[in-house]
């Protein structure tokens, strides 16, 4: 850090890279005078101070000139920025690299949003402001400042972070950048969830079969059960009704009727 700058935190940029997302292995450089016959020679890395105070990056003439050649951007005001405009969609990313390899992307919906309005800003060609790397470069960065140092740290920021923890910064100290696990394609595709899903509702599937089968089973047990119960009840009705009752004869008229004898 220089404490006596406006910017006190700058950085050395040693390439600009724009890939189109459709064939991302072709990959543009700003900086390569082969592309951009107008540079004679490769231009050096270039200091950029880093600053919250706009929106689009303000980039040295040479590679805003390739930058409005290349994806065939035009001035525009609309924010009173000076920000450029492209005058076509374009569906790419543009990638920052660092002296010390550090690379920083803006993805597409940063480079250009629904107005074509790109996060770059015109530059004339006799300029002396600084160049900047502002609140676009910062929205895909964590920027953390040691300032009794007077170090600082960039890392890149994790936009979705629900299971990221944030853990203290002590001074002194130089903090470490979140790695993101390694992931195998089935969980980068959310595979395990499918295969997991499958298994425990076909589980599930299965005690339902089950307990329809087996409740199908038992009420055909007690419809038999029922059926054998009534062919008995049946069974002993009719083996009454097949039995003849015993006949007496009739007590005499005349006698005391006490006794009578039975004929069959």
């Amino acid at each position: 850090m220089n404490p006596a700058g406006v910017n006190p935190m700058s950085v050395r940029v040693k390439d600009i890279i724009i890939t189109d997302t459709k064939n991302p292995t072709t990959n543009v450089s700003l900086f390569d005078n082969t592309k951009f016959p107008s540079m004679s020679s490769r231009p050096a890395s270039f200091e950029a101070q880093i600053t919250t105070d706009q929106f689009p990056l303000s980039l040295p003439y040479d590679i805003t000139q390739n930058f409005i050649s290349h994806l065939g951007a035009e001035q525009d005001n609309t924010w009173g920025d000076n920000s450029l405009k492209l005058k076509n969609h374009f569906n790419g990313t543009l990638s920052i690299i660092l002296e010390d390899g550090f690379t920083v992307t803006l993805p597409p919906e940063v480079l250009m949003n629904a107005s074509n309005i790109t996060p770059v800003q015109n530059r004339v060609k006799d300029s002396k402001a600084p160049f900047y790397l502002s609140a676009a470069f910062l929205g895909q960065v964590y920027l953390m400042a040691d300032f009794e140092t007077q170090n600082f740290f960039l890392a890149p920021a994790v936009q979705k972070n629900n299971m990221v923890m944030p853990t203290p910064f002590c001074p002194k100290t130089t903090p470490t950048a979140y790695q993101r696990p390694k992931q195998g394609p089935w969980l980068k595709k959310g595979l395990i969830g499918a295969v997991v899903g499958g298994v425990l509702g076909g589980i599930g599937i299965g005690i339902c079969a089950y307990c329809f089968v087996a409740s199908c089973r038992r009420r055909v047990v007690e419809r038999r059960a029922e059926k054998l119960a009534e062919e008995g009840r049946k069974a002993k009705m009719a083996q009454f009704e097949v039995e003849d009752a015993p006949e007496f004869d009739p007590p005499p008229k005349s006698a005391t009727p006490f006794f009578w004898k039975r004929t069959s």
